[in-house]
């Protein structure tokens, strides 16, 4: 169970977070939200909230700002993410001690929360091994260890799962950027500029390439090999479970 705080004394933004959140629950990520509607109530009961995972922060509230209760935050809870919520990135220097996670602006798009929950599910010690891929038509939740590999073909994502593939949305930036928090999995590795592997699923390591655990072949091109070599020898070094 991940715990997440929300604090917005804007009604209106705290009951579209609630409700973005309540979306991403349905696809598979159980949550536990705990909704605070003023800076006072959150600061007078922080030290008292156990086990909170992520906060969900508007910046510019009465009595306290997200900045300062991000301070006494980081006194109880050292490992927890910190995401704000804002309607300007100009405070992003005065929360530079508080080591945010990412600034999202209002009205928070569902995209963007998604795309910070996942990197904050990652960085999480209680994460959930969840990735939530963007569809034309919708967000789909899918096991990160279900995942075979990863294809970048004309600016779509393709996901090659366990029993299916999933096309995602047209992206119109590099592959790293599509997807960071896979990048970031040290069970992944780059193979090729086009193709991300998770190295749970393969059956053997040839030169020229990756022969799955579904006899898929990922090609590992030639100016990757000595380090692609080398992450997997590590990888199977630790144990591949």
């Amino acid at each position: 169970m991940v715990e997440i705080v929300v604090c917005d004394d804007d009604e209106i933004e705290l009951n579209h977070v609630k409700q973005l959140l309540t979306l991403f629950r349905h696809e598979g990520v159980p949550l536990n939200v705990s909704v605070f509607h003023g800076s006072s109530q959150l600061y007078m009961d922080v030290d008292r909230i156990k086990n909170t995972d992520i906060f969900l922060l508007d910046i510019v509230m009465p009595e306290y700002t997200g900045i300062e209760l991000g301070k006494v935050i980081r006194q109880y809870h050292k490992e927890a993410t910190i995401i704000y919520l804002t309607s300007s990135r100009d405070y992003a220097l005065d929360a530079y001690g508080i080591k945010a996670l990412d600034y999202l602006l209002k009205p928070v798009n569902q995209t963007d929360l998604f795309e910070a929950l996942d990197h904050a599910l990652v960085l999480s010690s209680k994460a959930i091994n969840y990735y939530t891929i963007q569809t034309r038509d919708a967000f789909i939740s899918v096991k990160i260890d279900d995942i075979k590999y990863v294809e970048y073909r004309d600016h779509v994502l393709y996901f090659s799962l366990i029993d299916k593939i999933i096309k995602s949305k047209f992206f119109r930036k590099p592959f790293e950027l599509t997807i960071p928090t896979l990048f970031a999995n040290d069970q992944f590795t780059l193979s090729h500029r086009a193709y991300l592997v998770n190295m749970h699923h393969i059956k053997m390591m040839q030169y020229d390439g990756f022969v799955m655990d579904n006899d898929d072949f990922v090609p590992i091109s030639k100016n990757r090999i000595t380090e692609v070599r080398k992450q997997y020898m590590n990888f199977c070094l630790r144990g591949k479970r």
